[in-house]
């Protein structure tokens, strides 16, 4: 019988989440057996790993116990030793985001932008989230075959992020590169050549440079309604933002603003195609596309967890969990609690109340979950309106990420709809 603790060491590898279906063995012999679960795996500093969701979420309500520094994700012994020495050389942090902010400073910052990812303000980015999705599924109808998650996927909440920003169409290929070598650093095929223990923190200085020198044209330029320009002037206390956190403002738009994304619409695809039935379901029904896109949210939880330090001891699940230990909040294992879904390995497009936590709970809940749910709907509407058939051809890898991941490779075949077709031939015209 496979007890808890036979999975310490894939609980802190990034490895397991390229293997769908030993994750899962994983998180529900946790929950089954030890959903607090005090983890101890060679080369890696002990911590508490977290799969249920009350459990999830009673956390996320104490942000005054489980603060978000000293660091926000796992890391090995290795990795921890270099993040010192490099932070120990350049003086401080690599970067400060959100993520890794406790209130008050949290508040501070998050509320910079809140307001801009608001639904209203969502709304009035219609036109452009429209323009992108038409373009790239022209694109899929046009070549036939595709690579969805290289050719489509990952380009998509990309340009409208950095639409957003102000950022020259030309210049998406690298921060895309950048972002993939940040959040995959041991994927083989995404992570930066060389050790890769140093590969994240050599790609944050490369965030550095390019944002640091953004920064300054927007702070020298008068104030511009793009958010880039909005990050550039914005103050907190009366003062323009410092370089670190100002910069680490634009690393964390142009990495969980797309990255989440992408991997989502990836993963979300290749669940509506091999779960039978339910792409002609959404197809007779398109008033289940809400529904359907909180379900590949569900199924793809892009983020795998987040680590959160204890300031004073606290129980949890009648576990003692003492001040400074660590705590991993698995997010993916949470969105699959059989106490809160049925049949949670089933992916249902009508499946209500969805209550997953693949953006999060509390005060760290994704800021850009209202751009993300009407970029994934405006693109599966598009989808499903220009194509009559659409199916997965060779099999589909997943990508070796414990931070963020889902589909790496899903090749698809398209045939397009009578009305798509008619629209290409009087385009050509």
């Amino acid at each position: 019988m496979t007890i808890a603790s036979d999975f310490d060491t894939e609980l802190a590898s990034h490895e397991i989440y390229s293997d769908p279906e030993r994750m899962h063995e994983m998180f529900e012999t946790l929950r089954r057996e030890d959903p607090v679960h005090w983890t101890t795996a060679p080369g890696h500093p002990p911590f508490w790993a977290v799969t249920k969701q009350a459990d999830v979420i009673e956390v996320g309500k104490h942000p005054d116990v489980f603060i978000a520094s000293p660091k926000s994700f796992l890391m090995n012994d290795v990795e921890q030793r270099v993040r010192i020495e490099e932070t120990a050389a350049t003086g401080g942090k690599l970067v400060r985001t959100m993520i890794h902010m406790d209130d008050p400073d949290h508040k501070k910052y998050r509320g910079l932008t809140q307001s801009y990812f608001m639904p209203a303000n969502i709304k009035r980015l219609e036109s452009v989230i429209q323009e992108r999705a038409r373009a790239l599924v022209g694109r899929l109808i046009e070549k036939g075959t595709s690579e969805f998650c290289s050719e489509i996927a990952v380009w998509y909440p990309l340009q409208i992020v950095m639409t957003l920003l102000d950022v020259p169409e030309s210049e998406h290929p690298y921060l895309l590169k950048l972002t993939q070598q940040f959040l995959a650093p041991k994927d083989p095929t995404l992570r930066r050549d060389g050790p890769d223990e140093r590969g994240k923190g050599a790609v944050a200085k490369e965030y550095f440079a390019y944002f640091g020198k953004m920064l300054a044209e927007r702070r020298a330029a008068p104030l511009k309604e793009d958010l880039g320009s909005l990050i550039a002037h914005a103050t907190v206390d009366g003062e323009p933002l410092p370089l670190m956190e100002a910069v680490s403002y634009y690393v964390i738009l142009a990495t969980a603003g797309h990255d989440t994304t992408s991997s989502s619409m990836c993963s979300g695809l290749y669940y509506l195609l091999t779960q039978p039935g339910e792409l002609d379901r959404l197809r007779a029904r398109p008033e289940l596309m809400p529904s359907a896109i909180e379900e590949m949210f569900r199924h793809g939880s892009p983020v795998k967890h987040f680590v959160r330090t204890a300031t004073r001891d606290f129980e949890l699940r009648g576990k003692k969990i003492q001040a400074g230990d660590e705590v991993a909040l698995m997010y993916h294992s949470a969105s699959f609690d059989e106490e809160v879904f049925d049949e949670p390995r089933s992916f249902r497009i009508d499946r209500g109340p969805n209550k997953h936590v693949a953006f999060g709970f509390g005060i760290h809940a994704c800021l850009g979950q209202n751009l993300a749910r009407a970029s994934m709907r405006t693109f599966f509407t598009e989808l499903l309106a220009r194509t009559e058939s659409i199916e997965v051809v060779g099999k589909a890898e997943f990508i070796a990420s414990n931070q963020v991941g889902g589909m790496k490779t899903l090749n698809i075949r398209v045939t397009p709809s009578k009305q798509s077709t008619t629209d290409r031939i009087e385009v050509a015209a």
